[in-house]
C-alpha cells in the first residue's frame, strides 16, 4: 500500500491507497496558514500511526509552486514558511520510504484521469479557497519547464479596474472567483468560465473539468461557466470541448497523491 496526503489551507487528508488505486481508509488533520515544514511531517507521522499499516511510498499534494521533478516546494500564499522546501527529501529520511510531491491539483488531476480513463487533452480547474489549476496534454500530465504550469488562479481578468487578490495582483481570477473573494457563486463561475475562454482559445482542449468548493453547486455551476466561457472563446473551440464536474470525488487529492509514487499513474512531461 501508499499513502497519499492532500494538504490544504484548513485540512490535511491522509489515505490509505491499495496497489489497484482504491481507497481503504483515509484520516484528516486540521491546518492552518501557519503549518509549517516540520508540522507538517508531524501531522504525517500522527496520519500514519493511527492508520497503523506499512506503506512502500508516499506521495503528497502541495498548496503552492512546487517543483515535482524534485520535490521541492518553491512557495505558497496558502500556507507560511515555504520557501524552496525540500519536503520529498525530508519526509523520506522521516519515514524511510520513497516519498514525492507536487502540486496539490496536478494530484486532483491525476486522480481524474484515472477516474475517467483515456483522456486526450484536459484542464482541470479547482476553485475553492483559492483557484488552481492542471493541464493534461496528448494524455500527458504537463508541468511546464519549472513544474509550474496550471496556475490559472493567477492569470488577469481585469487589469485596469478589478480587484486585488491576497498577494496583491490586480483582476486576477483568485481576486474574482476564490472563496477568499467573498463573491456569490453565479458571479464566481462565470468569471472563472472567462478564463477558462481564454485557456480553450489557447490549448483547445476537449474537456474542461472544474473540481474544488465551487463544484460542490452542482449542475447548475456550468450553466454560468459556459456563459462566460462562450463569451470569450472560438464557438469551434466550445463545440469541440465539453465542461464537467470533476468525479473524483472527495479524497481525489490523496488518490492523486498516492500515484506520484514510485510510478507516476500519468506520464508527466515538460
Amino acid at each position: 500500500m501508499k499513502l497519499g496526503v492532500d494538504l490544504g489551507g484548513t485540512k490535511l487528508l491522509a489515505a490509505l491507497v491499495d496497489d489497484a488505486g482504491g481507497l481503504v481508509r483515509a484520516v484528516r488533520r486540521p491546518t492552518g496558514a501557519g503549518t509549517g515544514p516540520a508540522r507538517v511531517l508531524d501531522l504525517v507521522a500522527d496520519a500514519l500511526s493511527e492508520l497503523d499499516a506499512p506503506v512502500r511510498g508516499i506521495g503528497l499534494g502541495f498548496p503552492g509552486l512546487v517543483d515535482g521533478e524534485r520535490g521541492l516546494v518553491r512557495s505558497s500564499i496558502m500556507l507560511d514558511g515555504w520557501s524552496e522546501v525540500p519536503l520529498a527529501a525530508q519526509m523520506a529520511d522521516r519515514f524511510g520510504v520513497p516519498c514525492a510531491v507536487d502540486n496539490d491539483v496536478n494530484a486532483h488531476a491525476l486522480a481524474e484521469v484515472r477516474q475517467r480513463g483515456e483522456v486526450h487533452s484536459m484542464v482541470f480547474v479547482a476553485a475553492g479557497t483559492g483557484v488552481g489549476g492542471a493541464i493534461v496534454l496528448g494524455g500527458r500530465l504537463w508541468r511546464g519547464a519549472a513544474g509550474l504550469a496550471g496556475e490559472i488562479g493567477n492569470t488577469t481578468v481585469d487589469f485596469r479596474a478589478g480587484p486585488r487578490d491576497w498577494a496583491g495582483r490586480r483582476g486576477t481570477l483568485n481576486a474574482f472567483a476564490a472563496g477568499r473573494a467573498g463573491v456569490d457563486w453565479a458571479a464566481a463561475a462565470e468569471t472563472l468560465g472567462v478564463g477558462l475562454g481564454n485557456v480553450v482559445n489557447l490549448l483547445n482542449p476537449s474537456l474542461v473539468v472544474i473540481g474544488g468548493g465551487l463544484a460542490s453547486v452542482g449542475p447548475a455551476l456550468l450553466d454560468h461557466v459556459r456563459a462566460g466561457l462562450e463569451s470569450v472563446a472560438f464557438p469551434e473551440a466550445v463545440a469541440a470541448c465539453r465542461v464537467e464536474l470533476a468525479r473524483a470525488g472527495y479524497e481525489a487529492g490523496a488518490l492523486g497523491a498516492a500515484l506520484l509514487v514510485p510510478a507516476r499513474g500519468v506520464p508527466l512531461a515538460r
